[in-house]
């Protein structure tokens, strides 16, 4: 029962840390894409000063920080928190497009171009590629996590 207690805090922790990231988002575009929010390539960013992006950057790398952390914490051995690291990262990723459409109706379809992430570089492409990829990631992740053996053997 504890590794289900674990998962389900990491997974409260992941789609609670979507839900801040989205919402950081949507007063972004309302900062700066006022006309709607229409990127084709990663030149489209630069419409945010780079005092704006600079801070931008450090908070995707505090989240990715952040993740990780509570991966760490929730596991013991360093092949369950990479899992939990996979699956946070996954699940707050799938839960960041469904709070950008639950609050902007964004995106549109799941070809629409979004930037991914700004670190190393904006990267930038379809929305299905990360919602795909990480469904996988994330179930895999997920899998490996019931996998693995109990940490501490239970008394009675």
């Amino acid at each position: 029962m504890k590794k289900e207690k674990q998962i389900i805090a990491l997974a409260a922790y992941a789609i609670a840390m979507a839900f801040v990231e989205a919402a950081v988002v949507v007063y972004l575009r309302e900062l700066y894409y006022p006309n709607g929010f229409l990127i084709q390539t990663a030149a489209d960013i630069r419409v945010i000063p780079w005092e704006i992006l600079w801070v931008e950057v450090w908070r995707e790398l505090a989240t990715v920080v952040m993740l990780a952390a509570v991966g760490f914490l929730a596991f013991e051995r360093l092949k369950e928190r990479l899992w939990a690291f996979i699956f946070a990262f996954s699940l707050w990723d799938i839960g960041y497009y469904l709070f950008l459409y639950i609050f902007l109706r964004w995106p549109p379809s799941l070809g629409t171009t979004d930037v991914y992430f700004l670190i190393p570089w904006a990267l930038v492409g379809p929305v299905w590629f990360p919602l795909l990829l990480f469904a996988v990631l994330g179930a895999i992740s997920l899998r490996q996590l019931f996998k693995s053996p109990l940490l501490h053997i239970q008394s009675k």
